[in-house]
């Protein structure tokens, strides 16, 4: 009869959300951002003027090829010329603005609860750290991939002209979603580490264009280097060691790793791997930029991820 009865009995499994998108919905930082992000006209605004400067580029970049060299529909090599600039200028463009609008979005994200008074209130609540700072990363993720996403029309121009492939569209689109979650992390962090919102805003511009400035020069500098190391007839372990200096240089760039990652896809028609020649080095197997270039800034993501909620975490003084 005991058995019976605890057979009968209805089993008591708590609910669970059923998959990862209710999962990330039961936030209520996620909804609330959304929400306040969305009813404004600010996002609007912004959407607008990204898509009409896109619009504006593609445009005067068509113009140009146009004005150079007559089109003929017939002429394939023309179209396949002017499908990768349209490409190739669509996707440095939204590099470029991505990696600019995503700290924007992330930088007030804890300050703004420590200028309005809201940061102590936050705390005394059951939502624990982690969750504050992955809704906050998450609400401004899910509308920088709007302004991603929003953009595939003006992108799809290429497929009309010819010249772009399959594989070059799928990288381009994992390297912008992981520079957009980069620079939004970066945002983030400085958000936790500073009290004002202007001074994390400054700190994660400031960080964006020395990056962007440094790293430049020295990979330029470098690349300027090579002929006259490989004339002076240098020892066979600096050049490997200056190649992958230079190699580095270009993974940890945006938009050097993606011009040469196209590059290498064209001339040496290889989507992993590539020998270069600079410095004298012999026959050097490098993997394609945007390989380590993801997996770079995937582990500086979890970590500045990881330094954010340890931050928050702290009791704020």
């Amino acid at each position: 009869m005991e058995n019976q009865a605890t057979a009968t009995l209805p089993a008591s499994n708590p609910a669970k959300p059923r998959n990862f998108i209710q999962r990330v919905m039961e936030n209520p930082v996620i909804r609330k951002e959304l929400r306040g992000r969305m009813r404004g006209r600010q996002a609007f605004v912004l959407l607008t003027l990204y898509l009409m400067l896109i619009s504006v580029v593609i445009g005067i970049v068509y113009a140009g090829l146009s004005s150079s060299q007559p089109y003929s529909g017939a002429n394939l090599q023309i179209r396949q010329a002017a499908g990768k600039a349209t490409f190739g200028t669509v996707v440095l463009l939204e590099l470029l603005m991505i990696s600019f609008i995503g700290p924007a979005l992330t930088s007030g994200a804890i300050t703004s609860e420590r200028e309005h008074q809201t940061f102590d209130l936050l705390r005394t609540t059951t939502l624990p750290a982690r969750s504050l700072v992955l809704g906050k990363l998450g609400s401004s993720m899910a509308y920088l991939l709007l302004l991603l996403f929003a953009a595939l029309p003006i992108e799809s121009i290429a497929f009309l002209l010819g010249g772009v492939g399959l594989v070059e569209i799928i990288i381009s689109a994992v390297m912008m979603v992981v520079t957009a979650v980069f620079y939004c992390t970066l945002g983030m962090l400085f958000s936790s580490l500073m009290k004002r919102t202007l001074a994390a805003t400054v700190a994660s511009y400031a960080t964006i264009i020395l990056s962007f400035i440094l790293l430049g020069l020295a990979f330029f500098l470098l690349a300027a280097m090579s002929p006259a190391i490989s004339l002076a007839g240098s020892k066979s372990w600096l050049a490997t060691l200056l190649s992958i200096i230079t190699w580095a240089l270009v993974c940890t760039n945006p938009v050097l790793a993606a011009v040469m990652s196209e590059q290498i896809l064209i001339s040496d028609q290889s989507l992993f791997f590539t020998s270069t020649p600079l410095f004298g080095s012999r026959s050097l197997l490098l993997p394609s930029p945007w390989i380590p270039f993801i997996v770079i800034f995937i582990g500086l993501t979890l970590l500045m991820i990881a330094v954010s909620v340890r931050r928050v975490r702290r009791a704020d003084r």
